[in-house]
């Protein structure tokens, strides 16, 4: 019987102008793979066939001090750059890696709630899969501040 996995084995990971980031503190993300559809009906034959494919991510975290993907993620936004994203099994290494639009970015700031950030993303092309070498680094241990 083979062993499940749990959701905090697939990670997302961003190359922005510093490279290959792992944002810190994940929370959730997703993918979402949707056809639309092309219905046939002739004297011949009636049926479905696929139309357009697309393929959307949803990526959420906690807005951490040091983590440098938000600043980033929100000017490739503004300036209208195209991203790749990672999609890593952090147990195999596999990784399906693909070029996305960047389509949403929103910071939450609730009052009593950590901060967060929630990105959606819209596949441009194809997805294309590799293997890594290493899964890349997250947030680093937090330290309690010290007091004088």
């Amino acid at each position: 019987m083979g062993i499940e996995y749990r959701g905090e084995e697939f990670i997302y990971a961003v190359v922005t102008k510093s490279g290959l980031l792992r944002p810190f503190n994940q929370t959730d993300g997703s993918t979402s793979i949707s056809a639309d559809t092309i219905d046939l009906d002739t004297k011949d034959k009636t049926g479905s066939d696929y139309g357009k494919v697309t393929q959307e991510l949803s990526l959420e975290g906690v807005i951490t001090e040091g983590d440098v993907f938000v600043d980033e993620v929100e000017e490739a936004m503004w300036n209208k750059e195209f991203v790749e994203i990672y999609e890593i099994n952090t147990r195999t290494k596999a990784a399906k890696k693909g070029n996305y639009m960047l389509s949403s970015f929103e910071k939450t700031y609730s009052n009593g709630d950590f901060a967060t950030y929630s990105l959606g993303a819209n596949l441009n092309g194809k997805l294309t899969k590799e293997t890594l070498t290493e899964v890349p680094d997250g947030a680093p241990n937090s330290e309690e501040p010290t007091t004088p």
